[in-house]
């Protein structure tokens, strides 16, 4: 696979980061309190991990972009986890909300009110887009009959087992059609090159793979 040298929209880090604040941060705590204070040995609330999503969140604000290496180890850290498939999971809706933030946020309102026909073309030219933006890999492209993403030497293929960090996209796609107006949509992994597959596909099943 490709050495490291790209560099990569802020959103992505920024998406993981969050994801792992929200899994370690316990949903009895009242909004108030600080869990760092309670579960200071959890990676989401260290001081550090919260001082990273600031600075990603100012990078994101400035359309900045991050070391490719930066994110790959980030990959690395959150695939070592016992729970890696459920926080990539959650960065792939992180990821989703974050692409639909600011003016396309508006634009997907309005969406939603389109026809149905006209509002399956809008989610995949939306996929097509925040897949073209976050999707790292040598070679990528969104296939309509079956619709489909399919990419060769993915960044997430390079981590970890099972093929979790993969969820990642797989969560953004089916999260960008439910934001788009299509309702909830499975996505499955079909293929994996972390599986031996010559390439990773993430396709649409149901109604919204039409």
């Amino acid at each position: 696979m490709n050495p490291p040298n790209r560099d990569i929209d802020a959103r992505l880090p920024l998406a993981l980061l969050q994801a792992v604040q929200q899994q370690d941060t316990p949903p009895e705590l009242m909004p108030d309190e600080h869990p760092h204070s309670f579960f200071p040995h959890r990676l989401g609330l260290s001081g550090v991990v919260e001082e990273q999503i600031r600075q990603f969140r100012r990078l994101a604000r400035q359309r900045r972009r991050v070391a490719e290496t930066e994110v790959v180890a980030l990959l690395e850290l959150i695939a070592r986890r016992s729970d890696a498939g459920a926080v990539f999971t959650a960065a792939g809706r992180e990821l989703a909300g974050l692409y639909f933030s600011g003016p396309r946020g508006v634009l997907r309102r309005i969406a939603r009110r389109l026809p149905l026909p006209l509002r399956q073309r809008a989610a995949r030219s939306t996929l097509r887009t925040a897949h073209g933006t976050y999707l790292i890999a040598a070679a990528k492209v969104v296939e309509t009959e079956p619709l489909e993403i399919r990419a060769t030497d993915a960044l997430t293929a390079r981590v970890g087992e099972y093929s979790a960090a993969c969820k990642l996209y797989g969560s953004l796609a089916a999260s960008l059609l439910e934001l788009s107006g299509l309702g909830r949509t499975t996505v499955a992994h079909t293929q994996c090159q972390r599986r031996g597959d010559d390439a990773c596909v993430w396709r649409v099943e149901g109604d919204g793979g039409r």
